[in-house]
């Protein structure tokens, strides 16, 4: 279930940059007033969503159960 979870938290991550991307060529365009300030602000909320979908994914991890070591792993640690 966490997999999903992360897999899900993953995919709203790239489509998040993806805007951000966007939104950063936009302003390559060079300035126009208002529009080039409502780019900047745009970006400032995508980077905070982006900052708040990746510390999501990160507890998703540290919620998931460690994953079993296979006994043939261990084993060979001892040799």
């Amino acid at each position: 279930m966490t997999q999903d979870c992360v897999s899900t938290f993953e995919k709203a991550r790239d489509q998040l940059l993806a805007q951000r991307r966007s939104l950063a060529a936009a302003l390559t365009g060079g300035y126009k007033r208002g529009q080039t300030e409502n780019h900047i602000e745009r970006i400032v909320k995508v980077q905070a969503a982006i900052d708040v979908v990746t510390a999501a994914i990160n507890q998703e991890h540290l919620a998931s159960p460690p994953r079993a070591a296979s006994a043939s792993a261990s084993e060979d640690r001892w040799r």
